[in-house]
């Protein structure tokens, strides 16, 4: 790594050359985007003299490149403002901008400002051409745009997600590689990852971007076979060699000059036979026990502090095993790297798929082929200038690309734009290095000095705290350079009782050592209850955020707390919790199917499904959405008439589900029993639940698109529960409201954003590393060490600290007022003594303290006494006091509603059928009030049975005979019958196995299947309107089952109109009362039981499971014309006809109503017998003229009376 320094120049951007290479390091809140945006006018103008671009540039040619769609957004946005307001100040002569103003100052550069103001406005209307883009957009547009140069596929797509075909990549490898090992192998694999989805989560950052270098190990040496049987080979030695000389170890070891306190003749003795158990057991897998190191030879060493050695091959035998990698880790994490990723690249060429990131990759292959230089040379032209923002969070990918392109063309202009002390991102594939190899190559360096976000004091306590290391950044080449504060941010002030506090706060654990688990917890309640006291001062008038002489109360939406983790976040939330202070956690990407809404929405669809299983039934009532308490649910087991209505109630949602799908149940569900208002009556976590719980209903209805039955929905449900996956984004847990809430971020989301007050509870938490990547300090390459040799896990450990360094910048700049800070003498695992060292220095804030030090509680305690300053304060961790906060509600301020004296026309909406006749039927039971709701579920009761309103109960008593008139009467059993009919051929019988099931899973007793196999074979075989037409002579391919249709209601169709109508031209019609609905416009909707064709003609045939008697002589012609006149069947056939007459009308050539259309049927099913012919059965033509006029009553657009 080259130690050079070059000299970085104070930014003017006004002056700044737009050619050439330059490298421009913001630091935190210093105005980066309001630079970029500047610097962009000035390529638009063409101004700055001598270092203006060589022309305008319009703004299809400067090229802003950022990292994410959310910086895009912000600098489109940002960029259009300025040039409007740039545009305006041109037309007016500067009049009302600031002489301050950038737009003051660039209009004193303009010598044209009539044709500036037009070259603005053009570039106004361009702005949704700009070319601002994320670095993956810019690669995908280079890519396609330049197809024949970069050999970019034209049918290739994009995928956003690559966990699905990474997870698939890595099962294969899995089972390619560990399936076929022995028992003993798999068990050592498993105990390192339990399944591949394990291994995948440890591989991961490696499978993207350059592949690393693998150090200290030969890929293709050894297969996994080989590596283990060397392994136990090299333990088998050891052990052999112990069994035949251990008995001599105590002896030997005693009688030379060791340390006799640590190798005393108990303490041998021990460990003598704790090994020689070890050696005497079978060798299956790595496995050695902690006190053989007491005998490696180093060991021996560093314990005989004078005179001579204790000596034995065992020994050196010993320390040859200790130094080894004693795992199969390493070989199966290369091998598993190399084989994912070749598998991966092989899938998505096979499925003509691309991820973002091979976008990159594919542009910089491009670049560096033969015809690179033509396609680097077409991207020169199209992009002069190019703006590189948050370059700090570059990888060598994309360094390349841009180095590729415009190196050694100074006359365009490559500006980086970044801080390398915000490079945090190194999870996502960022490489510090590489901007430090860019650094190093780059001549011009410009740096921003003016802290625009910050107040004065916290701007001066962050230049003191990081001024204190000699490197605060561990690697020289990134140094920290004060910065000042603006002058407009001099009075900002934040006020509790009175006095003005400190901008930053140490929060200091006063203890000789305290324990990760210990420094948490105290911290979580540290912080909660200090935000209480703020919130308490906001309401009470004691805590206030003066800017400007302006004061504000401290509110919670002030307030931020900065966590690294979604666990260290549930503390906090938590903690803040026992206050009574709601929170929202911003950075929340776990999958909503791992909350207890989600279990809590399958235990209820489990018994929407099955309400008759009690069990079922009471775990979905015992739910927090329903949250009957155990007495509740006592009550009803002792009470069988409720108990029933809960069954009935359960059996309707089914209904609704069946007919309208999951949304419209759910929400009944959700409207019956309150749950929106109960899960909000929780201040502290209601409105998280109920969003979880909406967003649930909506993956639900999506995922209901795509399957079969209610069924499969459930089971699709129990299979998200069982295995969530976070990274799927549609998946991930959305914000509820954050007003009126402390807010929670991790430091990595809070990036880029400001915050009034800040509080950092676990500043001083050690991260660990896992893995020992690194990057080789000479040619800046990612380096992974999977044997964990001493020297590789030193350099990872100092760039994880390093990046912990960074990480606490971020936290630290986030602030405008005050930053709260937890410190504690933090110790891992436990203290030796009460002046022994922490491992304070290993964290980030340590290290600044400490200077990279170790040290003890002493040190510490010094250290932030020597720091203590008017900026920065120092206060003990307190006695917590559990006194809660309560919000005062704002007094409502009292509404008047103006009076409204228009007209509204309410008659428009989608009706059917049932809500035709409804109200004549039942306009005695119900008030007006009640009709919508009640309509509404009567339309689900199949095609408004008798059954529908009789007794739909489940369980009978004792069952005299098992006949089909004796089968159950109710909505349940019509649904039941339709839901065959539908399902079944009509040419095969069914089996009685398969029906004794589907009547168990709705609820049924499985004795019935003999009887409805005879019923349903019955129905089949019946003859319909002559012995040569039934239901199992009719063809799969000339059926259509459940049609649904949509009749337009264009004229306000009025009761009295219909009426007339049907009775001039329906017998049965005439024998009706009236019809009373209200009158409408608008649609209506029904579904067809069957529609069939026979001989060239079309039927409609509906299914009716009424129970009009006892036998099958009830279900004469006159008793079922009787029922068809009960319930208005005549008016449901007359409007599906209707249905059906438009239907074929618009599709059959040659369409004649008296040619084509052979009637309506209605089955009675119970009265149906192929020894009683016509028992059962109604059929009917209605006249074409009847049709026609109703074709023209529902078309007409007359609006006389009807």
């Amino acid at each position: 790594m080259s130690n050079r320094r070059i000299q970085a120049y104070q930014l003017d951007p006004y002056c700044l050359p737009l050619y050439g290479q330059r490298l421009i390091e913001a630091s935190a809140g210093t105005g980066k985007t309001y630079t970029i945006a500047l610097l962009y006018l000035r390529l638009l103008l063409g101004v700055g003299q001598k270092n203006a671009f060589s022309r305008p540039l319009s703004v299809e040619e400067i090229l802003v490149v950022t990292f994410t769609e959310a910086a895009t957004d912000e600098l489109r946005s940002r960029i259009r403002h300025n040039i409007h307001q740039m545009r305006m100040a041109c037309i007016r002569d500067g009049i009302g901008f600031d002489e301050n103003s950038i737009f003051r100052i660039l209009l004193s550069s303009i010598a044209d400002k009539e044709v500036a103001a037009q070259w603005l406005l053009a570039a106004e209307r361009q702005m949704d051409e700009a070319a601002i883009y994320t670095i993956h957009g810019f690669c995908q547009r280079m890519l396609v745009h330049n197809a024949f140069e970069s050999g970019m596929l034209f049918e290739q797509s994009i995928i956003k997600d690559e966990h699905t075909i990474q997870k698939q990549a890595c099962a294969d490898f899995w089972r390619c590689n560990c399936y076929p090992l022995n028992y003993s192998i798999s068990k050592v694999i498993v105990d390192e990852w339990s399944d591949p989805e394990a291994l995948l989560a440890e591989i991961k950052p490696y499978l993207q971007g350059d592949i690393p270098t693998f150090i200290n190990q030969s890929i293709e040496a050894q297969s996994i076979k080989q590596r283990h049987q060397t392994l136990i080979d090299t333990i088998k030695k050891v052990k052999a060699l112990w069994l035949l000389n251990s008995a001599s170890f105590i002896d030997l070891i005693t009688d030379f000059a060791i340390n006799k306190r640590s190798y005393s003749r108990r303490n041998l003795q021990g460990w003598v036979a704790a090994v020689t158990s070890w050696a005497q057991s079978a060798t299956v897998d790595y496995k050695t026990p902690k006190e053989l190191a007491r005998f490696c030879q180093f060991e021996l060493i560093d314990k005989t502090p004078t005179g001579q050695v204790p000596e034995h091959e065992l020994f050196l035998a010993i320390d040859n095993l200790m130094q080894q990698s004693l795992t199969l880790r390493d070989i199966i994490i290369s091998k598993a790297i190399i084989d994912v990723r070749q598998t991966i690249v092989k899938e998505k060429r096979r499925r003509g798929e691309i991820g973002f990131d091979d976008l990159l990759s594919h542009l910089d292959q491009a670049l560096q082929a033969e015809g690179g230089e033509r396609l680097s040379n077409t991207i020169r032209n199209c992009y002069p200038v190019v703006m590189v923002d948050e370059f700090q969070d570059t990888d060598p990918q994309q360094y390349r690309i841009f180095q590729r392109i415009y190196q050694g063309h100074n006359h365009c202009g490559l500006l980086f734009i970044g801080d390398p002390k915000q490079a945090i991102y190194a999870f996502r594939g960022a490489d510090i290095f590489t901007y430090l190899k860019a650094k190093d190559q780059i001549e011009s360096h410009y740096t921003l000095d003016t802290n625009w976000r910050s107040s004065p004091s916290m701007v001066a306590a962050i230049n003191q705290l990081f001024s204190r290391a000699t490197k605060p950044f561990l690697f020289e080449q990134i140094p920290f350079n004060t910065v000042d504060s603006a002058s407009s941010n001099q009075h900002l002030a934040f006020i509790h009782k009175t006095a003005k506090l400190s901008a930053l706060n140490f929060c200091y654990l006063d203890k000789e050592a305290v324990s990760t688990l210990d420094y948490q917890q105290t911290m979580a309640y540290q912080c909660a209850s200090q935000i209480c006291d703020w919130l308490k001062g906001g309401e009470n008038g004691t805590t206030w955020l003066y800017r400007n002489d302006v004061k504000q109360p401290v509110t919670a939406a002030d307030i931020m707390v900065l966590v690294r983790s979604r666990r260290e976040a549930v503390m906090i939330r938590e903690a803040l919790s026992k206050f009574k202070i709601s929170s929202v956690f911003l950075s929340n990407q776990e999958s909503v199917f791992a909350t207890d809404e989600a279990r809590d929405l399958l235990w209820l669809l489990q018994a929407v499904l099955s309400p008759e299983k009690e069990r079922t039934l009471r775990c979905a009532l015992a739910t927090r959405l329903i949250e009957l308490s155990a007495q509740d649910i006592e009550q009803l087991n002792q009470d069988e008439n409720q108990w029933e209505l809960r069954v009935e109630e359960f059996a309707n949602y089914l209904l609704i589900w069946q007919r309208h799908g999951i949304l419209p149940a759910l929400r009944s569900i959700m409207v019956n029993h309150r749950i929106a208002e109960n899960l909000l009556m929780d201040n502290i976590d209601g409105e998280r639940r109920l969003m979880d719980v909406m967003h649930l209903s909506e993956l639900l209805q999506e995922a209901e698109l795509q399957l079969e039955s209610e069924h499969a929905l459930v089971r699709w449900l129990a299979q998200q529960i069982d295995h969530p996956d976070p990274l799927v984004e549609n998946q991930q847990i959305r914000l509820e409201s954050d007003s009126h809430l402390v807010s929670i971020s991790t430091i990595h989301k809070s990036k880029g954003l400001e915050f009034p007050i800040v509080w950092l509870p676990f500043a001083c938490q050690i991260s660990q590393q896992k893995l020992a990547t690194f990057h080789d300090r000479d040619n800046f390459q990612t380096c992974l060490d999977l044997t964990q040799q001493e020297e590789s896990v030193g350099l990872a450990n100092e760039e994880r600290l390093a990046e912990d360094l960074r990480l606490l910048y971020v936290s630290l700049t986030r602030s405008k007022y005050h930053c709260s800070v937890g410190i504690a003498p933090l110790i891992q695992g436990r203290p030796s003594g009460e002046s022994s060292n922490t491992d304070l220095h290993q964290s980030a804030l340590g290290y600044l303290l400490q200077n990279g030090q170790p040290g003890n509680a002493t040190l510490l305690r010094d250290t932030l006494g020597a720091l203590a300053s008017e900026n920065i304060s120092i206060t003990p961790v307190s006695d917590i006091n559990l006194s809660p906060w309560y919000r005062k509600e704002n007094t409502p301020v009292k509404l008047l509603a103006r009076n409204f004296t228009g007209q509204i026309q309410n008659t428009w909406r989608v009706t059917s059928y049932s809500g035709l006749t409804y109200h004549d039927m039942y306009s005695d039971k119900f008030t007006a009030s009640d009709i919508s709701i009640e309509i509404a579920i009567q339309d689900l009761a199949p095609k408004m049975d008798v059954d529908a309103q009789g007794d739909s109960s489940l369980i009978q008593g004792e069952i005299a005979e098992w006949s089909v008139h004796t089968f159950p009467k109710g909505a349940t059993a019509g649904t039941f019958l339709h839901y065959l009919l539908e399902l079944l051929p009509f040419n095969q019988h069914p089996q009685e196995s398969w029906l004794a099931e589907k009547l168990e899973q709705a609820g049924f007793s499985a004795d019935w299947a003999p009887v409805l196999k005879m019923w349903l074979m019955n129905i089949f075989d019946t003859p319909l309107l002559s012995d040569s037409l039934s239901l199992s002579k009719i063809t799969p391919d000339n059926q259509l089952n459940e049609m649904q249709f949509h009749l337009p209601i264009e004229k306000l169709l009025l009761p009295s109109a219909l009426d007339r109508l049907t009775h001039q031209y329906d017998v049965l019609s005439k024998r009706c009362p009236p019809l009373s609905f209200e009158p409408v416009t608008g649609v209506l909707k029904g579904y067809i039981d069957l529609v069939f064709c026979w001989q060239d003609k079309f039927y409609l045939l509906d299914y009716k499971s009424n129970w009009l008697g006892e036998n099958g002589l009830a279900y004469s012609q006159e008793a079922i014309q009787n029922a068809m006149i009960d319930h208005r069947y005549d008016l449901q056939y007359q409007l599906y006809t209707l249905a059906m007459h438009r239907y074929l009308r618009n599709r059959l050539p040659n369409y004649d109503y008296q040619k084509h259309f052979g009637g309506v049927i209605y089955l009675f099913l119970r009265g149906l017998d192929a020894k009683n012919p016509g028992y059962g059965i109604y059929h009917t033509i209605p006249p074409y003229a009847f049709i026609n006029s109703l074709d023209e009553l529902f078309n007409a657009t007359n609006r006389g009376e009807q």
